[in-house]
């Protein structure tokens, strides 16, 4: 099996850079002037977290559990997609935006008292 890195622990390491070692004027340590050691140590931090919040439920595997799984997408402007199967299939390129259709909504709070769980994955403009 071909194992492709998961990008979410480069995006970890970098966000982790810019966060710990920015200061007041905004000057951060660009990424690519870090040593390749200390990349490679928060890209090993990185990994360890993501792999905890996996373990934890706050955020999904990278590798798709089964054929019948369609992913979920959050863009960068906080809309909801989703994948498409096709046929033949498109290897996960087709995606529909997910839009909120439904006339009826229910009580968050009356859901997590009967045992639903519900998991933040961004936030929709």
């Amino acid at each position: 099996m071909n194992h492709t890195p998961d990008p979410r622990i480069q995006q970890l390491a970098e966000a982790r850079q810019q966060v710990t070692h920015g200061n007041t004027n905004g000057a951060v340590p660009q990424w690519a002037g870090l040593s390749k050691g200390a990349q490679r140590i928060m890209l090993g931090e990185a990994a360890a977290w993501l792999r905890a919040a996996i373990a934890a439920g706050i955020a999904p595997s990278a590798e798709r559990p089964t054929d019948d799984h369609d992913a979920v997408l959050l863009d960068n402007y906080g809309q909801l997609w989703g994948e498409y199967q096709t046929s033949p299939p498109s290897h996960g390129d087709a995606i529909l935006r997910l839009v909120w259709a439904s006339e009826q909504c229910s009580s968050k709070a009356e859901m997590e008292a009967e045992g639903t769980q519900f998991r933040l994955i961004g936030w929709s403009e």
